[in-house]
């Protein structure tokens, strides 16, 4: 006899009940009293079930967020911008055209900041017009990647890192006067005064509303003068931050914390990382983005002693930079989707997923530029000018890296690159 499938099975079930409840069973049969139904009786019961009236759907909406790491400006980066610029002026014969010219070095990167509500990134290098730009060790970008950043649509920026006093005191008020005189962004990370440090940063769009706060665990061994009004967010002044993220919590519907922490070049966080994680989830914070390692770090979530969800991304590595070592030219755009209960006010984040980025360059670093993943070819990788400093680097190298650091529910990789393979790296042809 054919084995009846289960779906098939518990339908027959039904039909069958059904069958016998109507033949075989009367409502007096079983107990319970029947009268016969008039028809005023009928109207005024159809009259009362059509009146009542239907559950209200809840309103919900919703907004994108996008996070990158390190804005790292060296020279060629700069110099290259300048050299663009120069060209483009000849051409055009336009002597309105700014100094230097960035958006080339960014254009695949472009459309994902463009799309997105929300977009955070990192500003590692000190933006402060009236200083020469400068490389390392001492930093400085030119108002143009300042402008640039904001032009993109970058609206949560973080000035909190270990080069922030690279120019000193005057350096970082420079600096802190030229983003104030922006409207399109929030910044935070550096302060006028304590007044200003405890004025809590919000960015609303869709009605949902976020607020955030930056901070840094170095500034390189600099110091501001004792009499200096400027403040910093440090992550060893655990009240002043735990005060900001409570302030910034009373007063939005998720927290986002900038965190430039965790030691250079290391792909795991260390103890005091995970352990101000937990604090910070602890105050308020619902979005932690780490950024100073210069390469990838984990991502995950934690649970706050009020039971709320917190993701931590510990690290996205660089955004762009001039570095020279294989994981240092590999970073993360880091996205999710946020949701609001218009009716409840809860908020919450989905979604949550971490795409790779690579800087590329030649020799030399000529032609510094970044790409999503999904827009790099093992052709490029293999004439990467990094194979001269880490000259196993290839195709296979950026997925090994993003796969061994990244848990896999969060990477996204081209849908061509999955394999039920035990090779499972060796797509490509290593060159």
């Amino acid at each position: 006899m054919a084995r009846i499938k289960p779906c098939i099975l518990i339908i027959l079930i039904v039909l069958l009940t059904s069958c016998q409840t109507s033949k075989g069973t009367s409502k007096k049969d079983s107990g319970i009293e029947t009268e016969p139904v008039t028809e005023q009786k009928q109207t005024q019961q159809t009259a009362k079930h059509q009146s009542k009236p239907k559950e209200k759907e809840p309103e919900i909406v919703s907004a994108s967020l996008i996070a990158v790491g390190d804005n790292l400006i060296h020279s060629p980066i700069y110099t290259q911008a300048e050299n663009r610029a120069k060209a483009a002026k000849l051409e055009a014969k336009d002597t309105s055209i700014p100094k230097y010219l960035f958006d080339s070095a960014y254009t695949e990167l472009l459309p994902f900041v463009e799309l997105a509500d929300f977009a955070f990134i990192n500003q590692e290098t000190l933006v402060a017009p009236s200083f020469t730009p400068s490389t390392y060790p001492r930093f400085c970008s030119p108002k143009e990647m300042g402008d640039f950043v904001l032009d993109s649509g970058f609206n949560m920026i973080s000035i909190a890192n270990n080069h922030m006093l690279d120019k000193e005191e005057a350096g970082l008020r420079d600096s802190l006067n030229y983003w104030k005189n922006q409207d399109r962004a929030v910044v935070s990370g550096a302060f006028f005064d304590k007044e200003d440090m405890d004025t809590v940063r919000i960015i609303e769009k869709n009605s949902i509303k976020l607020g955030f706060v930056a901070f840094t665990s170095s500034l390189n061994g600099l110091t501001l003068p004792e009499k200096s009004k400027l403040q910093i967010g440090r992550a060893n002044d655990e009240a002043q931050l735990e005060k900001m993220i409570k302030d910034a919590k009373s007063k939005s519907d998720l927290v986002v914390v900038s965190a430039h922490w965790g030691e250079e070049y290391k792909t795991k966080p260390n103890k005091t990382q995970t352990e101000l994680a937990q604090k910070l989830a602890d105050w308020g914070a619902d979005i932690i983005i780490g950024t100073h390692p210069h390469v990838l770090q984990p991502i995950e979530e934690l649970r706050a002693s009020d039971g709320r969800r917190v993701l931590v991304a510990y690290s996205l590595g660089n955004l762009i930079s001039s570095q020279n070592e294989g994981p240092r030219v590999i970073g993360g755009l880091l996205s999710m989707t946020i949701e609001k209960n218009l009716d409840t006010g809860e908020t919450q984040f989905s979604n949550v997923s971490l795409l790779p980025l690579v800087t590329n360059y030649g020799n030399g670093f000529a032609n510094i530029s970044i790409y999503p993943i999904t827009k790099y070819t093992p052709d490029l990788a293999s004439r990467h000018g990094v194979k001269r400093f880490t000259n196993n680097f290839n195709y296979n190298y950026i997925l090994k890296q993003a796969q061994d650091i990244i848990p896999a529910k969060y990477l996204v990789l081209p849908e061509t690159l999955f394999t039920n393979s035990p090779l499972r790296y060796q797509v490509w042809i290593m060159r």
